[in-house]
């Protein structure tokens, strides 16, 4: 296996998100994952642009798709881990990823990853005022544009481990 496709599991694996990738869910959350996961400064080398469902990585969908292939015979990451820094790292952000209890239940995990991506996408990435992200996010997500004040109130309690200004 590469070293870039075990580094991508592990990355998952520590964050608690599965390699399947059999639906768009799926699919959405390993990309929201690595988009948020990389805001600790763990560089896995993926580059997002902004898209449907928010930041999206053209080259991760490779890779992914390439590691769920691996996955199948080569069981090499098996005999790694991930030094401890980027585990202490990641660890940090980890409980992001909760949908917290004042988020209905018809709001998935992979919807709260989208949000949370989203916003800090146009506001830090994009640049956008708050009345443009927030503009944007209702336009382009009604249905979770409801929940951008938990969101904020979430990125805020993890603002000394990832950007938000």
């Amino acid at each position: 296996m590469e070293p870039r496709l075990i580094a991508l599991k592990l990355f998952l694996d520590f964050l608690e998100i599965p390699t399947d990738i059999e639906t768009v869910d799926d699919r959405k959350k390993v990309q929201k994952a690595i988009y948020l996961g990389q805001l600790t400064g763990v560089d896995l080398g993926y580059r997002f642009g902004w898209y449907l469902m928010g930041p999206y990585s053209t080259s991760l969908t490779k890779d992914y798709y390439a590691l769920a292939e691996s996955l199948v015979s080569d069981k090499e990451y098996e005999k790694k881990s991930l030094k401890r820094a980027i585990a202490d790292k990641l660890s940090n952000i980890k409980p992001l990823f909760i949908k917290p209890p004042n988020v209905p239940d018809d709001i998935s995990q992979e919807d709260w990853l989208e949000l949370i991506a989203s916003y800090h996408y146009l506001k830090v990435i994009q640049k956008y005022d708050e009345k443009d992200t927030k503009t944007i996010l209702q336009k382009e997500k009604p249905k979770l544009f409801p929940y951008i004040r938990i969101v904020k109130n979430e990125l805020d309690k993890y603002k000394s481990f990832i950007p938000i200004q």
